[in-house]
């Protein structure tokens, strides 16, 4: 709604300032992309530094880039993954949450919130999470996946090994799907 709304004010006033002798403009489209393009630039700098393992940079990475757009569900999400990673599943949670109320068809993040909902000893919460990650997006091997140990760990070992057999079908490279089944045959 925010990004609609200074849309619309952007054209109002740029077709406030071209009314007349044509000759005036104003350049409010170009200064929102270069923050859009600041906000990228600290994901990237945050998924950088997540992947090295510096999560406390990460953090600060992606909190910096919401100071540009607090509505970006790549942050909020790489955020949560971030404090996910510290074992500091509460605030995982909350930034989770986040991306699904800015976008409530991302799967991904009901798959991570899930995630972080199974790490706190909260099976319910995490079942309902992976299977809507699955109702919004039924290829999303990872939810197949993250949902099958969930079974296991829980003794339903018939759907467990159906959901890791099915993210293995989507994704034939899921290590941990290939762990856990391989787990459970021994």
């Amino acid at each position: 709604m925010k990004k609609i709304l200074l849309g619309i004010i952007f054209a109002g006033l740029i077709a406030a300032a071209t009314i007349g002798n044509g000759e005036a403009s104003f350049n409010y489209e170009t200064n929102f992309s270069v923050s859009t393009n600041q906000a990228q630039d600290l994901i990237s700098k945050g998924d950088k530094n997540f992947d090295a393992g510096k999560y406390d940079e990460a953090i600060k990475n992606y909190t910096a880039a919401l100071k540009i757009d607090d509505n970006d569900v790549e942050a909020y999400n790489g955020l949560g993954a971030a404090y996910y990673q510290k074992g500091d599943y509460d605030n995982a949670i909350k930034n989770f949450t986040q991306t699904i109320k800015i976008d409530p068809n991302y799967a991904q993040g009901y798959s991570n919130r899930g995630q972080s909902y199974a790490e706190k000893g909260d099976a319910n919460k995490a079942l309902a999470d992976f299977n809507k990650a699955i109702e919004i997006d039924p290829n999303y091997a990872l939810a197949y996946s993250n949902r099958g140990a969930l079974y296991l760990n829980a003794g339903d070992k018939e759907k467990g090994i159906a959901d890791l057999k099915k993210s293995l079908e989507l994704d034939p490279n899921n290590q941990n799907a290939k762990d856990n089944l391989k787990k459970v045959s021994q």
